[in-house]
């Protein structure tokens, strides 16, 4: 079974699919798709987005879908919770981060003038404030490492190693959270961007 991950090394998205490929051991191979100015993706797939992944011959677009085409065709090291309450939950916390959080780090990157940077470091501490809360007192949302996780943190990593902003220290557990995943991924520290490595 081949796979094929057409990808830009600094991408949150792509990096949430590399985690997950660590994490199901899956071999795959990278098209950057800086390389070559992105014709070889639009070549094979008729659009520019990433990540996406030649799937043994099948077309798979988005870090969503992927993911979960992934937990399918790979069900060992599931990404999902036990229980149907706590998949749905899990899911909707995926989607949170890679539709909401992800506009926060589009405002504090693109912010131009004093006034706008503010109001993107506000919008980041209301974000903050609700991940502080929702890992206090744990390593994980659930009983182990999901998708959610993995989304919270490939947004969070972008936002340290591309937008070179850093968590606040008073979001402890926040903090805490990205140190446990960083020992997890086995980074060095958390200005490495991710290589996705068996885990």
């Amino acid at each position: 079974m081949a796979i094929r991950l057409f990808q830009s090394q600094t991408s949150m998205f792509c990096e949430k699919v590399r985690i997950v490929l660590a994490i199901k051991k899956a071999p795959y191979d990278v098209v950057d798709v800086r390389k070559d100015e992105r014709k070889s993706l639009i070549e094979y797939t008729g659009q520019r987005k990433v990540p996406s992944m030649d799937y043994s011959g099948e077309c798979v677009i988005d870090s969503t879908v992927i993911s979960a085409r992934l937990e399918k065709h790979h069900p060992g090291n599931s990404i999902y919770p036990d229980g149907a309450s706590n998949k749905g939950l899990c899911l909707a916390l995926e989607d949170w981060s890679d539709e909401v959080v992800i506009h926060a780090n589009h405002a504090i990157r693109r912010a131009e003038t004093p006034e706008a940077r503010k109001k993107a470091e506000a919008e980041w501490d209301t974000h903050f404030n609700t991940l502080d809360q929702m890992y206090s007192g744990k390593k994980f949302i659930f009983d182990r490492m999901t998708i959610a996780d993995i989304s919270i943190f490939s947004q969070l990593h972008y936002l340290y190693t591309t937008v070179k902003y850093e968590i606040p220290a008073r979001y402890k557990n926040l903090n805490a959270f990205m140190e446990n995943m960083r020992q997890t991924l086995k980074l060095k520290s958390l200005s490495e961007s991710f290589e996705a490595q068996s885990l």
